[in-house]
C-alpha cells in the first residue's frame, strides 16, 4: 500500500510510522556512476569537513483540501524529511525523471535518444553531455561545501523523505506516468545538488546548452556564427515570468499591506510549483508553494509579510569574442599573450538496442572567460554565467521564510544576493513595501561595459546579452563585500521601499514606481529609459488610475486586476485596425468579428480574440514606423500608442497584416462553428480538458497563458502557476490562492484537476493557515511519520 492510499483512510487522527531503516543520510553520499560525474563517499566526506551525526527524523503532515500539505517538525532535518516525502507523494514521477537528467543519465536507460538536433548529437546523449558538465565533481563538492548547517539538514532530510515515499512504494504501486520507468529509485544527497544547480541555471547557461555542446575547434560554419546562434536562441528561449504588486498604507483599502505574487511557470515537467505550509514551532511558519525539490516555500506568506518574485531584465552572465591563435584554434589571444584553453572529456554511460552499455565521450573547453559555445570564421565564444558560482538559492529563501519582519527579508536578500534570476517583492502588516532588483550580476561599471562591447554588438538592450572583448581590461570586478567573487555586492543593486505601491512585470527596474525611477545603474543590472512591454503598462497603468485622487484598492480590487483578462495591446491599436481594414470589403469577416469582440482573454471572447492573436505574431511584433506616438522614455506608460493608419503605406501593411492573420486562424479550423475562446484554448486532464482564460503577454494580457496548437485546440503549456493575493487584518493574513494546474502532475492523482476547475471559474481558495483553520478543514487528513 503506498503512502497516499493510507493517507486517504486517515481523518482527523494521527497514526504514528515508524521504519524499519535507520538514516542513511548523515553526510553527502553517492552511488557508483559511469564518467567523470562519478562521486566516491570518501571524497565528498572529505570536502564537507567530514561526517556527522545521524538524525532521527519525525514529521506531522495534514493535507487539506485540494491536497494541500502542511509540514511541522521541530528542526530542519525533519522538517525536510517531511517535505520531501509530500513532494514526492505528489510529483515522484516528475522529480525522478529530472534526477536522472540532472545527473546526466538519460542515455543510460533510454539510449542516446533522436538523431541529429541543433547539436548535431542525438538528444539524449546532448542533455547528459551538459549536465554531467554543468555537475561535474568539483561543482558539486564546492556548492555542498558552501550551504549552512540549515541548509544541509533540510536538503539531507528532504533526501531521507524522498527515499521514504520510494521505498515504501510498491513499483505496480506508483502513478501510472511513470509506473514502467527504470530511474525511479532512492536517491542520495548529491542529487539534490544537482538539481539545484539546475535551477541556478535557469535563464542563463541552460539555454546555450545546445551551443555549449556542439561547440567544437575547428567546426566554423555559418550556421555557428554568433549572431545565429544568438537569435536561434532567443526564438528556443520560454523564460519564467511574473508579475507582482505590493501596495502599501497609501494604496490599500484597510490600510495594511496587500501583495498580488503571480509568477508564469510551465504547466508541466519541474518547474511546475507544489503548495507548501511548514511549521518549526517558535521559528518559521510559512505557506505558499515552491519548486519541487527545494525543501523551502519560495513564494508565499508568514504572520508579518508576504512575497513574490519576478523575472528579472538584469543580466547574469557575458559572452565574451576570443581572439584565436592562428597556429592552433584550442588556444586564444589575451592582449597579445597566447593562452591554451582548459579541456575537459566527458564519459557518458549509452544503453544499446541490445541492451548493453557503452560509453561515449566528448571533450569541452574553456577559456579564463567562461565554456566555450562555438567557433566561427571570425573566432570563438566563451560564456561566463555568475549563476554557476551562486550557492545560496536555498540559505535565501530559509532566511526569507525565518524572517520575522521585512526590514529582515531586506537583510537577507542584499547579503546573499542568492536568488538566481528573480526580483523581490513584498508587502507586511503594518503597510510597507519592498521591491529588490538583487541578483547575482556580473560586476561591471557602466564605462567598462560600453567600453568591451565587441564590434556589431553595440545594442544588448534587444535581447539583454551583453558581447565583451576577450581583454584584461573586461574582466569582471571584485567587490570584497560582495558574496562571491565578480558579482555587485547587494547593497549596490537597485532596492525600493514605498508607502503606496511597487510593481514589476518582467520590466526594467527603473519603473518600479513611476514616481520614484531608479536610475544610473549598470546597463547590466537595469536599463534606464527602455520601452516596457504592454503587460508591463497594463500593471502600471490600471494601478495609478486605480490610487488617483486618493482612492485605494482592496484585495478584490486586486483580483479583478489579474482576472479581467483585459487584452491592452488592444486598447492601444485596435481602433485603428478598424479604420484600415472597413476600407476592403475581402476584410468583412474579421473586421466584423474584431470590432464586436469585448477586447478580453475571458473564456467567452469570440473569434476576434484569435484574429487580434494572429495578428501581433512573437516573431515579428509591430514595426516602430507604425507607431502614431513613438516611445517617450519621459512617457514610459502611455507611449508608444496608435497606428498611423492615415498614411497609406501603414494602411496598406495593416490590412496585408490582417489578411494573413485571418488565413492563419481560419486555416486551423479551432475556431469554426461558433468556438469561444474557451472551447479554443484548453488544459488536457486524464481523459478531457479544461477551457483556461488568459491571454499571451505580449498583447499585454495580465493573465498571461501560452498555449500551443494540438488537434482539436491549443494546449497551455505554460502561465499563471501559483498566484496569491494577501493581505492582513488584525488576527494575520488573509490568503485566496489558486494553483492553476492543481497540486499534483500525475494523471490519476485526486488533486491533478480540482484547482484547474476552480481557476477556470475564476474562485478564489481562501488558505487555511492557522492550526485553527487546518483543523476545521473538512477534507483534513493528519499524519505523522518516523524514521
Amino acid at each position: 500500500m503506498n503512502g497516499t492510499t493510507r493517507m486517504s483512510r486517515v481523518s482527523r487522527r494521527f497514526i504514528q510510522e515508524s521504519s524499519p531503516m535507520p538514516s542513511r543520510h548523515p553526510a553527502l553520499t553517492t552511488r557508483p556512476s559511469t564518467g567523470a560525474l562519478a562521486l566516491t563517499t570518501a571524497t565528498l566526506l572529505a570536502a564537507c569537513g567530514g561526517d556527522s551525526p545521524k538524525h532521527d527524523y519525525e514529521a506531522e503532515i495534514s493535507r487539506t483540501s485540494y491536497g494541500i500539505p502542511h509540514v511541522s517538525a521541530v528542526d530542519e532535518g525533519s522538517l525536510g524529511y517531511g517535505v520531501g516525502y509530500v513532494q514526492a507523494q505528489d510529483g515522484v514521477c516528475v522529480l525522478a525523471e529530472q534526477f536522472a537528467t540532472v545527473a546526466g543519465e538519460r542515455s543510460r536507460y533510454l539510449g542516446e535518444g533522436a538523431a541529429g538536433g541543433a547539436t548535431g548529437v542525438p538528444a539524449n546523449l546532448a542533455s547528459d553531455y551538459f549536465f554531467r558538465l554543468l555537475n561535474e565533481e568539483a561543482s558539486v563538492q564546492t556548492a555542498w561545501r558552501a550551504q549552512s548547517k540549515e541548509a544541509r539538514e533540510l536538503m539531507r532530510g528532504w533526501v531521507a523523505g524522498y527515499n521514504r515515499h520510494v521505498r515504501e512504494t510498491a513499483k505496480a504501486k506508483l502513478p501510472q506516468d511513470c509506473r514502467d520507468a527504470p530511474w525511479v529509485r532512492e536517491i542520495v544527497d548529491v542529487d539534490l545538488v544537482r538539481l539545484t544547480r539546475f535551477y541556478n541555471s535557469l535563464n542563463g547557461i541552460l539555454d546555450f546548452q545546445a551551443q555549449v555542446v556542439a561547440a567544437q575547434p575547428g567546426q566554423a560554419t555559418a550556421a555557428s556564427a554568433l549572431g545565429t546562434l544568438l537569435a536561434r536562441t532567443a526564438a528556443q528561449r520560454r523564460p519564467t515570468a511574473s508579475n507582482a504588486l505590493a501596495l502599501g498604507r497609501d494604496g490599500s483599502q484597510n490600510g495594511r499591506g496587500l501583495l498580488l505574487g503571480n509568477p508564469h511557470f510551465p504547466w508541466a515537467g519541474v518547474l511546475r510549483m507544489m503548495q507548501l505550509h511548514t511549521t518549526i514551532p517558535g521559528k518559521l511558519d510559512v505557506m505558499g508553494a515552491t519548486l519541487p525539490g527545494l525543501p523551502v516555500v519560495g513564494i508565499g506568506f508568514t504572520s508579518n509579510f508576504a512575497w513574490s518574485h519576478t523575472t528579472t531584465t538584469s543580466a547574469h552572465s557575458t559572452l565574451y569574442r576570443l581572439a584565436l591563435d592562428p597556429a592552433d584554434p584550442t588556444r586564444y589571444m589575451v592582449d597579445g599573450a597566447s593562452k591554451a584553453m582548459e579541456r575537459q572529456r566527458i564519459d557518458v554511460p549509452v544503453k544499446q538496442a541490445d541492451g548493453t552499455v557503452q560509453t561515449r565521450s566528448r571533450t569541452f573547453y574553456r577559456s579564463e572567460f567562461g565554456w566555450l559555445i562555438g567557433w566561427d570564421a571570425a573566432g570563438a565564444t566563451a560564456m561566463r554565467d555568475a549563476r554557476l558560482d551562486n550557492h545560496r538559492l536555498v540559505d535565501e529563501w530559509y532566511g526569507i521564510n525565518r524572517a520575522a519582519s521585512l526590514d529582515q527579508v531586506k537583510t537577507v536578500v542584499r547579503n546573499n544576493v542568492g536568488n538566481p534570476w528573480n526580483n523581490t517583492i513584498a508587502a507586511d502588516k503594518e503597510g510597507r513595501t519592498l521591491f529588490m532588483a538583487v541578483s547575482p550580476v556580473p560586476k561591471l561599471s557602466t564605462e567598462r561595459a560600453r567600453r568591451c562591447i565587441a564590434s556589431g554588438f553595440e545594442a544588448p538592450a534587444a535581447n539583454g546579452i551583453f558581447v565583451l572583448d576577450a581583454r584584461a581590461d573586461c574582466r569582471w570586478e571584485v567587490d570584497p563585500t560582495a558574496p562571491q567573487s565578480g558579482i555587485f555586492s547587494g547593497k549596490d543593486l537597485p532596492i525600493l521601499e514605498r508607502n503606496d505601491f511597487v510593481h514589476n512585470a518582467n520590466d526594467s527596474a527603473w519603473m518600479a514606481n513611476p514616481a520614484a525611477p531608479l536610475t544610473g545603474y549598470s546597463p547590466l543590472v537595469s536599463m534606464d529609459g527602455v520601452e516596457l512591454d504592454a503587460r508591463a503598462r497594463f500593471g502600471l497603468r490600471h494601478v495609478t488610475q486605480a490610487l488617483s485622487g486618493g482612492a485605494r484598492m482592496s484585495a478584490q480590487d486586486v483580483q479583478a486586476m489579474l482576472m479581467n483578462n483585459r487584452v491592452y495591446l488592444a486598447d492601444l491599436v485596435l481602433d485603428d485596425v478598424l479604420r484600415a481594414c472597413v476600407a476592403d470589403a475581402s476584410l468583412a469577416t474579421p473586421c466584423t468579428a474584431l470590432s464586436t469582440w469585448d477586447r478580453s482573454a475571458n473564456l467567452e471572447a469570440g473569434v476576434g480574440y484569435g484574429y487580434f492573436d494572429a495578428f501581433v505574431p512573437a516573431d515579428a511584433p509591430l514595426p516602430a514606423d507604425f507607431w502614431r506616438v513613438p516611445f517617450d522614455p519621459g512617457q514610459p506608460l502611455s507611449t508608444p500608442r496608435g497606428l498611423r493608419v492615415e498614411d497609406p503605406a501603414v494602411a496598406a501593411a495593416v490590412r496585408d497584416t490582417l489578411r494573413g492573420a485571418a488565413a492563419s486562424v481560419d486555416d486551423s479550423r479551432l475556431w469554426r462553428d461558433g468556438k469561444r475562446w474557451g472551447d479554443v484554448q484548453r488544459a488536457s486532464r486524464g481523459t478531457g480538458s479544461i477551457p483556461v482564460h488568459g491571454g499571451s503577454a505580449r498583447l499585454g494580457v495580465y493573465n498571461a497563458m501560452e498555449s500551443g496548437s494540438s488537434f482539436r485546440w491549443r494546449e497551455v503549456v505554460a502561465g499563471t502557476s501559483y498566484v496569491q493575493v494577501v493581505g492582513f487584518n488584525a488576527d494575520g493574513p488573509v490568503a485566496d490562492a489558486l494553483l492553476a494546474y492543481s497540486q499534483s502532475p500525475h494523471s490519476d492523482s485526486p488533486h491533478a484537476a480540482d484547482q484547474t476547475l476552480k481557476f477556470s471559474a475564476k474562485e478564489w481558495i481562501r488558505q487555511p493557515f492557522t492550526r485553527a483553520q487546518i483543523d476545521s478543514d473538512p477534507q483534513l487528513r493528519r499524519v505523522r511519520i518516523t524514521e
